[in-house]
């Protein structure tokens, strides 16, 4: 088999949406006849644990590890966070309840951290992924990420040992909604613009995970840009029972920041009756923005609402199957249209209805018609009558399993075939 070496920042134990696209590229590749060597680092700072994936990691695989240099202690110690705190995704987004002290350091970061705080991994990736190179015969290198900072990882090897080099970018850089909040000041914004196109046009291909993104990108380079979504592996649904639940069950899954508003939904349920009320419930599994736990506070039936932290990944694929209504809310912000984050691919493998919140003409609402598995909603919509209509067939004990259409293309299993053709193309 040739060999493509995957940098990835994020990887078991790690948890989160990254770690299971480069897991499940990982766990099929070789059924195309490509032998993935992954790199990444041992000592990581991650949002999320998930001690589970340890075990989904294919036996056999070459599993490289490199110590790295990040400001995450020390960033801590100045905003009074334990040693231990996890740092959630959405740390970035504006939170008014902040004091001098996380201000001041989110403005170094915007400032002196670009593209990220990640960059104290690219020397000892560098210095070990050279190594990797010349002792395992890799053919092309497959750099995922963010942490954008990775790609000039990438970028070193290719230029340095000869290999092609392939950037998947599962998300924007400058235009990342996220990067509206940061204080950045107009030198720094114009050196983080250097930094991506430099990378767009370095890179021998682009891979990102929507059209819109893709487009975003096509718009300041030339080179190719293919469209790999995340996806679903079906058999991590194997063996999984349903049940009727004893209250109607609408969940959430996954990181809720400040532009991911949940005001449509608690609107609409304030406004059923109350015998009705008393029989839903509200979950939500992963970090929450202050913001949004002051809006649930705010509700008038909060005690309907449980929130809760991130779950293992077999464990949150049970509650999303077990569930009568799935919600997705696209962050409310500029260039929000090609956000196609990577649950609603196995919210669309449980066959449950999707309650999506977001702009009505965006990829996600594209992939909801084209499956039939859900609808989006605008921000301001009444969501009332579609949250009866299937409370009403919960009452009658009545799955509201979609008759979801056109979903095969997005298995991890037919994605990895995709991914396989590009790493082929390279090599042409």
């Amino acid at each position: 088999m040739r060999k493509v070496l995957i940098l990835t920042y994020y990887w078991p134990p790690a948890g989160g949406p990254g770690v299971q696209r480069i897991l499940k590229f990982a766990k099929y590749l070789p059924e195309f006849g490509w032998e993935p060597v992954i790199l990444s680092v041992e000592n990581g700072d991650y949002p999320a644990i998930d001690e589970s994936l340890c075990w989904e990691i294919p036996d056999g695989l070459q599993v490289y590890k490199t110590r790295t240099v990040e400001p995450f202690t020390t960033y801590r110690k100045i905003t009074g966070k334990n040693e231990n705190q996890l740092i959630p995704t959405y740390i970035l987004n504006k939170d008014y309840s902040d004091n001098w002290r996380n201000r001041l350091v989110k403005w170094v970061r915007a400032n002196f951290f670009l593209p990220d705080a990640r960059l104290g991994w690219i020397p000892f990736a560098w210095n070990v992924g050279r190594k990797i190179i010349n002792a395992e015969g890799i053919s092309i290198i497959l750099a995922s990420s963010p942490p954008h900072s990775l790609q000039f990882i990438g970028r070193a090897l290719s230029h340095q040992l000869g290999c092609k080099w392939v950037a998947d970018l599962r998300d924007p850089w400058t235009e990342a909604f996220w990067q509206r909040d940061l204080n950045a000041i107009l030198p720094a914004r114009y050196i983080n613009q250097l930094l991506e196109k430099s990378i767009l046009n370095s890179a021998d291909a682009l891979i990102t995970v929507s059209e819109s993104l893709a487009n975003l990108f096509r718009e300041k380079t030339s080179k190719n840009c293919y469209v790999i979504p995340n996806g679903f592996d079906s058999e991590d649904f194997n063996d999984i029972k349903r049940t009727h639940n004893s209250q109607f069950t609408i969940t959430y899954s996954g990181s809720l920041g400040k532009d991911q508003p949940l005001t449509a939904l608690l609107k609409a349920i304030n406004r059923l009756e109350a015998e009705i009320i008393d029989q839903i419930k509200v979950n939500i599994y992963g970090n929450i923005h202050s913001c949004q736990l002051a809006e649930i506070e705010a509700f008038n039936r909060a005690d309907i609402i449980t929130v809760m932290p991130y779950l293992p990944h077999r464990e949150l694929i049970t509650r999303i199957v077990n569930s009568d209504i799935l919600l997705l809310v696209i962050p409310n912000t500029p260039n929000n249209k090609g956000i196609l984050t990577g649950k609603i691919f196995e919210y669309l493998a449980t066959g449950n209805f999707i309650l999506g919140i977001g702009p009505e003409d965006c990829d996600a609402a594209r992939l909801l018609a084209e499956t039939n598995a859900g609808v989006m909603f605008s921000y301001s919509a009444d969501l009332k009558e579609v949250i009866l209509e299937h409370f009403r067939m919960w009452k009658k004990e009545k799955k509201t399993i979609r008759k979801t259409q056109n979903i095969e293309k997005y298995t991890r299993r037919h994605l990895t075939g995709e991914l396989a053709k590009v790493l082929e193309s390279q090599l042409v």
